[in-house]
């Protein structure tokens, strides 16, 4: 995907002029997340963003996007620019369709560990090149032992994957790139998909 001239896709720029010179909402008095909340950073199409995100009852990203079906809520939300730049917008509570979510960073060190499902069963690490309506991203996920790569990309379910050592670029600016030790793909926004060859795998920060 590429900018038109005179137009833009970063909602960044909208949403500072809605808000206005301050950009900031105050703080609804005791309406901020608590107990088991992570740092994340959301990077979709058209908006990027950072703040804090409740767990409730689950221990990891991954199931908690895994187990909703409407809009989830982000705390203390800093809009992003494109670039990843703080802008002047921040609001105390923000809903997020997580249809619209390309990936979710966990910017505090990753899942908490395996849920007890997953304690026997080993997986594989797998190297992918992915590309979405918005970014290629490049990656590692992981399958159980003698799981067809195929049937692992074909598959819709589940709408969240996993994946380590997250590398992403801009479709519509090259030169905005990020990295991330954990973040969970939306499978939805998958346009195309590839194990990722070998001779990539050292090099593969520069894709």
């Amino acid at each position: 995907m590429t900018e038109q001239p005179g137009l833009s896709v970063d909602a960044a720029i909208q949403l500072e002029e809605i808000f206005g010179e301050d950009g900031v909402v105050a703080p609804v008095a005791g309406h901020g997340a608590q107990g088991n909340t992570r740092l994340v950073e959301l990077i979709g199409q058209h908006l990027r963003l950072r703040g804090r995100m409740s767990l409730g009852y689950h221990r990891r990203l991954t199931d908690v996007m895994n187990s909703r079906e409407g809009m989830f809520r982000i705390t203390d939300a800093i809009v992003l620019r494109r670039n990843g730049d703080a802008t002047r917008v921040s609001v105390p509570d923000l809903w997020v369709s997580p249809a619209e979510v390309t990936l979710i960073a966990d910017l505090e060190g990753g899942e908490a560990g395996p849920s007890p499902q997953d304690l026997a069963i080993a997986k594989l690490p797998t190297g992918m090149i992915i590309v979405t309506p918005g970014h290629t991203i490049n990656g590692t996920v992981y399958t159980p032992p003698g799981a067809q790569l195929d049937v692992f990309i074909e598959s819709p379910t589940p709408p969240f994957v996993p994946m380590t050592d997250v590398h992403t670029r801009s479709l519509a600016d090259r030169r905005v790139r990020a990295h991330y030790e954990f973040a969970v793909l939306n499978r939805r926004h998958i346009v195309a998909a590839s194990a990722m060859p070998e001779h990539l795998h050292e090099a593969r920060r520069t894709l």
